[in-house]
């Protein structure tokens, strides 16, 4: 394979620091474990209502600049046609977005809470069943895909619309810091950061994906779910990976992304079905009208009085967290977004990202509730000792024809964490890729060698064993300068719409038409134009 197009000055770079972080949390493990720990907490507690606001105001920007005249800009020129059908481009948004993580925590988070409950509430009482699936639905709702999506449109924007193949973010920057900046130190730190902030969140997600499978495979087979079985899972993603990207963005990231979806909605159907539907039902219609009844307050509870703990364990982390995908969310995204409008691109991935998550939420989430409050499985039990992975398996195991669900459930989450492992791999590498082809794709030996860079870290963080909560805390500490980013960002967007939509901006009154010059028309113009520059 050749690797002439791969921005080795960016590249060795972002991966040596990547894997410089890794080891000091190996060789130094204390001290590490002790700075990343104090600054993830210095974040969330001193700096928590930051990311509470940035988030909130990620999903109000969105929805605003979607329902405004601007939300008709084509991303692309006017005559590009969208390259995916609307139901293949929603359901990659989907499956890069939340990967096998989402039913791991739809049974997971439920449980935490049962034990922990929010907003004051006494464990095991009727007052805390309520929050159990709302605050499931509400970190994996409308701000939680706010943030994925508030990148995605200034990269689209760039990619599709100025018709730029360099995906660099410095350069993306370059309206707002100056090309000697984009191009000097301070780009390359923005750069190098942005690509850590990617690998450390997919680490983290890759790791929640492995342990489930890795202990549905143990359940099934009696092997045990040891490092080596970890590492196979990994090399087993990578070729797979490699695959799919033999095949292409539309016959094999597509398809894939198809086949997930149908795969997993047919499996929570059936879960629907032969589950108590009636509480399901109604349980989830229930904590869903809590969670708009209560929007703004738990959008905003920081709880500083008497000082739980819960929103910063959650929600703050939650959403530094999202804010880390930056890279990767909003270069995939763009990619798979030419010829669609912004207001397609907003509405579809926050509303359709939402939906998705809310239909496993409630079918997984609920469920779990039921089994654990009416003595049907002893889902706490099981958690509390074989952790949250074995807890999930055991629930799927115990449907009816359990063992061939379990089958069916690990080959349909290897799946979902191959297209997240797609999104990362492909976005890092459009990143940095020195100029993409006409369709905005980078070569296959860029991506290949950036899934393999992903394989390794990820593999390097299993080696770590209990360390990975170090990278997992460092991860969050690059999630706060990444709001700064997505700010600067939305600051290029809008000036670039001034630039290239002057029609779109506000009018001044211009005099009666008999009346006015072709001159004073003019200056009336450029007037306000300037006023809105």
């Amino acid at each position: 394979m050749k690797f002439n197009n791969l921005d080795h000055k960016l590249f060795w770079p972002a991966i040596s620091f990547t894997f410089l972080a890794l080891a000091m949390a190996v060789f130094f493990p204390e001290g590490s474990k002790d700075v990343a720990h104090a600054g993830m907490k210095w974040i969330t507690n001193d700096l928590g209502w930051f990311l509470q606001l940035a988030g909130f105001g990620a999903l109000v920007f969105l929805l605003w600049i979607a329902l405004s005249r601007f939300g008709s800009i084509k991303l692309g020129a006017d005559d590009d046609k969208p390259e995916f059908s609307y139901s293949s481009y929603a359901f990659m948004i989907f499956t890069a977005g939340v990967g096998a993580a989402l039913i791991f925590w739809a049974v997971g988070e439920p449980m935490y809470y049962m034990q922990s409950p929010p907003m004051f509430a006494e464990a095991g009482s009727p007052e805390a069943s309520q929050w159990l699936i709302t605050y499931t639905l509400f970190h994996w709702g409308p701000i939680g895909w706010a943030i994925f999506c508030l990148p995605a449109v200034p990269y689209a924007y760039y990619l599709h619309k100025k018709k730029k193949r360099n995906l660099r973010l410095s350069n993306l920057l370059e309206d707002v810091i100056g090309k000697k900046n984009a191009d000097g130190p301070i780009g390359y730190a923005i750069n190098i950061i942005a690509i850590f902030g990617t690998l450390g969140a997919f680490s983290t997600s890759m790791g929640l994906a492995v342990d489930l499978i890795g202990s549905g495979i143990e359940k099934v087979t009696g092997l045990p779910n040891d490092i080596w079985l970890q590492v196979g899972l990994i090399v087993l993603f990578i070729v797979f990976y490699a695959v799919v990207m033999l095949a292409g963005m539309k016959k094999g990231v597509a398809k894939l992304a198809d086949w997930c979806v149908y795969a997993a909605f047919a499996l929570g159907i059936f879960i629907l079905l032969v589950g108590p539907t009636a509480f399901i039902f109604s349980y989830f219609f229930d904590s869903l009208g809590v969670m708009l009844n209560d929007f703004i307050r738990i959008s905003f509870w920081s709880d500083p009085v008497e000082k739980s703990g819960f929103p910063q364990a959650w929600t703050m982390y939650y959403w530094a967290w999202y804010f880390a995908y930056l890279v990767m969310m909003g270069i995939f995204l763009a990619r798979i977004s030419k010829g669609r409008t912004i207001k397609e691109l907003v509405l579809t991935t926050i509303f359709f990202g939402s939906a998705g998550c809310a239909f496993f939420i409630a079918i997984f989430g609920s469920y779990s509730v039921h089994s654990e409050l009416f003595g049907v499985l002893p889902v706490l039990e099981w958690m509390n000792e074989a952790g949250v992975s074995m807890a999930v398996i055991e629930v799927i195991n115990a449907l009816p024809f359990g063992a061939g669900i379990l089958i069916i459930f690990l080959v349909v989450e290897f799946f979902l964490m191959s297209t997240t492992m797609t999104s990362a791999a492909v976005s890092i590498s459009m990143m940095t890729t020195k100029e993409l082809d006409a369709d905005a794709d980078p070569d296959v030996s860029v991506r290949m060698i950036w899934a393999m860079g992903i394989g390794a870290v990820s593999m390097a963080a299993f080696f770590m064993g209990g360390s990975i909560d170090t990278i997992k805390s460092m991860c969050i500490i690059v999630g706060l300068p990444m709001i700064m980013l997505n700010i600067l960002m939305v600051v290029c967007l809008m000036k670039w719409i001034r630039q290239d939509h002057p029609e779109l901006m506000k009018n001044a009154v211009v005099a009666p038409a008999a009346k006015a010059t072709p001159e004073s028309a003019q200056a009336v113009n450029n007037s306000a134009v300037a006023s809105e520059v």
